[in-house]
């Protein structure tokens, strides 16, 4: 009886070493992850890669002007096109021409203004109230505009890691993962942030003009989940980049 159960004893021994020898390379991989990519400090400091993070976004708003926003979310310019200045020019020039006209002919009208007299004076149609579908879809231009750009950062930030990545390798230095997810992840977390700084300023823009007509400003809820469902999956987008990169 004793020797039958020697056997099976030392067969438990055997798995309980292989599962502890198991648990301690987990373990010590687990330990070695957390280091590279957590706590490890690396120096990122990268004039491309802040260039392309820094770089203001520039939004042309319905009325014509250019909104220039920067990273932090701060409109640094707002001013009229040169096509807004020229129309503008030629308002005033066809006002003047037209006051000149009427000025011209004015003796003329007063003349048969008594034959005319029992005839209703032509109004012009009232302009329709925008409508909350009308304010928002004005909008949507702008909003493109600032994902497109963003997207526009993303690739030139995937593009960068690409260039560093083949330059690393060809020149036979050691490859750091930890390295590129902290630089260039972190690179990217900064970029989402002011783009978020920038979507919210436009938002704010909406937000007046819904309140100014009459509408609530909660109208722009439905932007603000459409624009997190466009950011999730940007997101999406970039880890799949660095994934095939890796």
């Amino acid at each position: 009886m004793d020797q039958q159960t020697k056997p099976k004893k030392k067969k438990k021994r055997i798995w309980l070493y292989i599962l502890s020898g198991l648990l301690v390379i987990i373990l010590g991989f687990a330990g070695y992850v957390l280091y590279e990519f957590k706590i490890k400090q690396y120096d990122v400091a990268d004039p491309v890669v802040d260039e392309i993070i820094e770089e203001n976004y520039v939004i042309d708003l319905p009325d014509g002007n250019k909104m220039i926003i920067d990273k932090e979310g701060n409109i640094v310019e707002e001013k009229g096109t040169t096509e807004t200045v020229a129309e503008e020019s030629d308002t005033e020039t066809s006002t003047q021409t037209e006051t000149d006209t009427e000025s011209s002919t004015g003796r003329d009208q007063a003349t048969n203004n008594n034959n005319n007299s029992g005839t209703p004076a032509t109004s012009k149609p009232k302009p329709e109230k925008p409508t909350v579908a009308s304010i928002k879809q004005k909008y949507m231009p702008a909003i493109q505009a600032l994902e497109s750009q963003a997207n526009t950062k993303i690739n030139g930030l995937v593009q960068q890691a690409k260039n560093e990545y083949v330059a690393k390798k060809s020149n036979g230095e050691s490859i750091s993962f930890g390295y590129f997810y902290n630089k260039y992840l972190g690179a990217a977390d900064a970029l989402e942030q002011s783009t978020d700084a920038a979507f919210n300023s436009i938002i704010s823009v909406v937000e007046n003009e819904l309140v100014n007509n009459g509408f609530s400003k909660d109208h722009v809820n439905s932007l603000r989940t459409e624009y997190e469902a466009t950011k999730e999956a940007r997101r999406s987008n970039l880890y799949n980049k660095a994934l095939e990169m890796l």
